[in-house]
């Protein structure tokens, strides 16, 4: 068999073979139960801010209208050297809302895995709520999430699902939505089997006694969390039921920047941890871990690679059966731009992880916000 030929098939079964798993385990996967918790005990929510003066008021009016005693709830805004009103609007928003709250204004600019540290840290409760200044919580989300922690004493940290909302249609947010339609779900069973990493930061509910200070420079904050509280012993588990808001945008480039820090965070913290990769850890460490280790590093220059490889092979038995490779590839890239598809997110998907890889080197653990929305 032709050497080219057997490459081909080789590198079209790594991201093949490693999506598959996934598949499989969402289709056999059954409806997890939701939880609700038996009290509810005072709570601190830490949200780290930098220019958020058009969402910060509006976050806050939203944590008092949730199913939640606003009188056991604790706000702590850490502020990012915000160079608009960020502070005062905050400040102001507790005194029109009745609500417990401080702001601490960091003494430089040093990103968000700082800013959590530092708010987490201040918390007095045992339980503690992370969130962003442009999300809004379903009445019922931090019920639900807390539900879930209450349920096993060996869960550190539960995260919630995002909701898109777009203005209106385009490419970007048909991708996006795309995307979120499985992203929930592979999480959800990497949950059934131990933990899942790949958290939604807009909402985390946390015992303050599973964290440990994620490294500053190291990866996503929502992410460095979930390994920490991992390497310290408890499960993170994502919960479909705690679901949040969100707006994507409709513009290309703040999307394409957005994916790229977000992924590139993702890798990055992945890298950090992959001491992990142990039986210290069980099924995360044996087969969460290593797959997602696959899936973010390996699967993306594989599937490329095939394409590429298929058209050679392809194009040495008839000239157009290889530019057909190609055509099929562009077809299926844009198909996106017309109608919500997974085959086109899969791919933008790759694109965004093969890029991040390069962006990673960079350093992206203080950046600029994409435009900030009320939900």
């Amino acid at each position: 068999m032709n050497s080219l030929l057997i490459a081909a098939i080789i590198f079209t079964a790594i991201p093949v073979i490693t999506y598959l798993i996934y598949v499989l385990a969402i289709l056999r996967s059954p409806n997890s139960k939701i939880h609700t918790p038996n009290s509810q005990p005072p709570i601190t929510v830490v949200i780290p801010t930098y220019n958020e003066s058009e969402v910060i008021e509006h976050r806050i009016k939203n944590l008092v209208e949730m199913d939640y005693p606003a009188e056991n709830i604790h706000v702590i805004v850490v502020d990012d050297q915000s160079t608009d009103n960020t502070v005062g609007l905050a400040a102001e928003a507790f005194k029109k809302y009745d609500l417990s709250g401080e702001v601490i204004v960091k003494e430089k600019r040093s990103g968000t895995n700082a800013s959590v540290n530092m708010g987490v840290g201040e918390a007095t409760t045992d339980f503690v709520v992370t969130t962003d200044a442009d999300v809004t919580f379903e009445p019922d989300a931090v019920n639900h999430a807390l539900g879930r922690l209450l349920s096993d004493e060996k869960i550190g940290a539960v995260c919630g699902e995002l909701e898109p909302i777009a203005r209106r249609d385009s490419f970007t947010t048909h991708s996006e939505k795309a995307y979120r339609d499985v992203y929930g779900k592979m999480c959800s069973w990497e949950s059934g089997l131990h933990s899942t990493y790949c958290f939604n930061g807009p909402l985390i509910v946390l015992r303050k006694k599973a964290f440990s200070p994620i490294p500053e420079t190291k990866g996503a904050s929502d992410a460095g969390m979930a390994l920490r509280i991992i390497r310290n012993g408890y499960h993170c588990l994502y919960e479909s039921s705690a679901r949040f808001s969100e707006y994507i945008t409709n513009d290309m480039s703040q999307q394409r920047r957005q994916k790229l820090r977000r992924s590139a965070r993702l890798q990055e913290a992945t890298l950090h941890n992959l001491g992990l990769i142990s039986p210290k850890y069980g099924k995360f460490g044996m087969f969460v871990l290593p797959l997602r280790f696959i899936m973010f590093f390996i699967a993306p220059a594989s599937f490329f690679l095939a394409v590429i490889l298929w058209s050679v092979v392809l194009g040495g038995i008839n000239i157009f059966w290889g530019i057909g490779i190609w055509v099929l590839f562009g077809l299926a890239l844009l198909s996106g731009q017309w109608k919500s598809n997974l085959v086109s997110s899969f791919i933008w998907h790759q694109i965004y992880l093969l890029i991040s890889l390069v962006y990673m080197s960079k350093g992206v653990h203080v950046w600029q916000a994409i435009e900030r929305k009320k939900v």
